[in-house]
């Protein structure tokens, strides 16, 4: 009898303990406030933009876009969670707080100027995102989006987990790429198989996405098969084309190629440093992303050479194209550097 009485007392104390510490995980507060929730947020976003980068990029059929140039642009956002809190939604802790990312100043001037390149003649960014945003939580207002934003955490090996109740993140990032698109238009664009500066093509207002002429009914009536039969004794001479105007060339002095050079190798200098001062465990992660970057700018710059008329004009373009290309990438590196 002792026995038994002393077995249901350990059971007894065993149900109270777990359901002592069921209590308090119930009851335990999460980390709202975590710096690991903020640096969750700015991985996750800065990784849906390069991801919608890149996907513009190879849908690009104009290949006007450079990712890259994208990508360096949200490693500079200012993304921040302003009056982390928890609080009680259906009988359970969430945290919630307010989300906002605003777009530096100069990236956002230098996408509104590039904009006639992706979104047409007299786009507006501002008007854009607030059309694409109409009736939902998040705002837009001079580079500045804003919304409320709600997530949970849990504490694991020391390692703290970011859990978000909505899609709101990607909806966010997906919207702060429409607005850094024009920014990511290249300096030196293909139109008609000519290189052309990228203010000569906004100056000579370069459609984004052309379309077909709109059809008049009357000129379907006019022009059509049958109608043709019978009209041919009053049809009008045949169009004279005249060929096109030749564009100009892109030219440059010896000093330009000079100066490129030297603009190269400051690049170079600057990359290596900021590697060099990149934590070495982080070095093995991005080896593989790092040599497959070298490759895609070999590839771009060599493609951008190609479309040169003599071996002077070919070097300067790979010159200016890796150049751009290595100080981009710096900026992307700038992010894993130890402060």
């Amino acid at each position: 009898m002792y026995k038994k009485l002393l077995t249901f007392s350990l059971i007894a104390a065993a149900l109270a303990a777990c359901g002592e510490r069921d209590t308090k995980q119930e009851n335990a507060s999460l980390a709202c406030d975590s710096p690991a929730v903020v640096q969750n947020v700015r991985t996750n976003i800065q990784e849906i933009i390069k991801q919608e980068a890149q996907r513009f990029a190879r849908n690009d059929t104009r290949q006007f876009i450079d990712a890259d140039k994208i990508i360096a642009a949200a490693t500079q956002l200012n993304i921040q969670l302003d009056g982390p809190a928890e609080e009680n939604q259906n009988g359970r802790p969430v945290c919630k707080a307010n989300l906002s990312i605003q777009i530096p100043a100069d990236i956002l001037n230098t996408a509104q100027t590039n904009s006639p390149l992706v979104y047409g003649a007299n786009s507006n960014i501002t008007q854009l995102i607030q059309e694409r945003i109409t009736g939902s939580t998040l705002t837009y207002d001079k580079g500045l989006f804003t919304r409320p934003l709600q997530y949970t955490t849990a504490e694991a090996d020391g390692q703290t987990t970011v859990n978000y109740e909505d899609n709101a993140i990607t909806v966010t990032a997906q919207n702060v790429t429409s607005a850094l698109l024009p920014y990511g238009v290249k300096s030196i664009l293909m139109i008609n198989g000519q290189p052309v500066r990228l203010e000569d093509a906004l100056n000579a207002g370069v459609q984004a996405f052309p379309e077909p002429p709109q059809a008049d009914p009357q000129d379907i009536l006019d022009n059509n098969a049958a109608s043709s039969t019978f009209g041919e004794e009053n049809a009008s001479a045949p169009e004279t084309l005249t060929p096109e105007p030749p564009r100009s060339e892109i030219t440059f002095s010896a000093g330009e190629l000079e100066q490129a050079k030297n603009n190269n190798q400051s690049a170079d200098r600057e990359i290596n440093m900021v590697w060099n001062s990149i934590d070495q465990n982080i070095q093995k992660e991005l080896i593989n992303e790092q040599r497959s970057w070298i490759q895609s700018k070999n590839t771009n710059c060599r493609q951008a050479a190609a479309q040169a008329e003599s071996n002077l004009q070919a070097e300067y373009l790979r010159l200016q194209c890796d150049t751009r290309m290595t100080r981009e990438r710096s900026q992307y590196l700038r992010g894993y550097t130890i402060n």
